[in-house]
C-alpha cells in the first residue's frame, strides 16, 4: 500500500471514528437538554399548583409554570413569580450541595488542618461578602450556608452525588415553602 493510499485510509478511518463519537456525544447532550424541560405531567401538575412538591428532582428541570397562560392578568403573574421562585431556588439550590460538601471535606481533615467553621458559615470560604446577602437570593443563600452545617453529614458514607441531591432535596422543600410573596417583593 502506497503511502497515500495508507494516509487516506487512514484520514477517513480517523473521520468516521470522530463523526461517530460526535453524534454520541450530542445524542448525550440532547438527552440531558431534553430532560430539563417540563414534561407535560410536569405541566398538569402546574396547572394544580403541585409541581413544587410532585415533581422528582425539580431543581433539575425548567419552570412548568412558564407553559401556563391564564385568562387574567392576577394569574400570569403569579405563574411568572413561581417560575422566578423556582429558579432562584433551583440556582441556590446547587450552592447549598457545595456548601454541604465544603463542609464535610473540612470534617474530614485533621482537627490542626480544619478550616475555622466561621469562615464557612459567612461565606468568605466561597468568596462571598455582604453584599451576595442583601437580596432574595443572599437570603437563600444564608439558609443554604447555615442548612450546610447540618447537612454534611449526608455525605457520611454515600456517593457524592447521591449526598449532593438529598442536599438540594432538602433546600427545595424549604425554598419551595417559602412565601409567594416574597419574589413578588423582589420583582415587581
Amino acid at each position: 500500500m502506497s503511502s497515500f493510499t495508507k494516509s487516506a485510509y487512514t484520514r477517513t478511518a480517523m473521520g468516521l471514528f470522530l463523526l461517530g463519537t460526535t453524534s454520541t456525544v450530542l445524542a448525550d447532550a440532547y438527552d440531558v437538554l431534553m430532560e430539563s424541560f417540563p414534561t407535560p405531567e410536569d405541566i398538569a401538575l402546574a396547572k394544580q399548583r403541585l409541581a413544587e412538591t410532585d415533581i422528582e428532582k425539580p431543581w433539575q428541570k425548567g419552570c412548568p409554570y412558564q407553559e401556563l397562560t391564564s385568562a387574567s392578568e392576577a394569574e400570569d403573574d403569579e405563574y411568572y413569580f413561581r417560575c422566578q421562585r423556582w429558579n432562584d431556588c433551583s440556582y441556590v439550590s446547587q450552592s447549598a450541595s457545595i456548601y454541604s460538601e465544603a463542609f464535610f471535606q473540612n470534617h474530614q481533615r485533621k482537627p490542626e488542618q480544619q478550616m475555622p467553621w466561621e469562615y464557612f458559615k459567612d461565606g468568605s470560604m466561597f468568596g462571598l461578602g455582604t453584599a451576595d446577602f442583601e437580596n432574595l437570593t443572599g437570603h437563600l443563600r444564608r439558609y443554604a450556608l447555615e442548612s450546610a452545617e447540618e447537612n454534611w453529614r449526608l455525605f457520611e458514607g454515600r456517593d457524592a452525588a447521591e449526598a449532593s441531591d438529598l442536599v438540594e432535596q432538602k433546600f427545595w422543600q424549604w425554598c419551595a415553602a417559602e412565601p409567594l410573596s416574597l419574589w413578588e417583593a423582589e420583582y415587581q
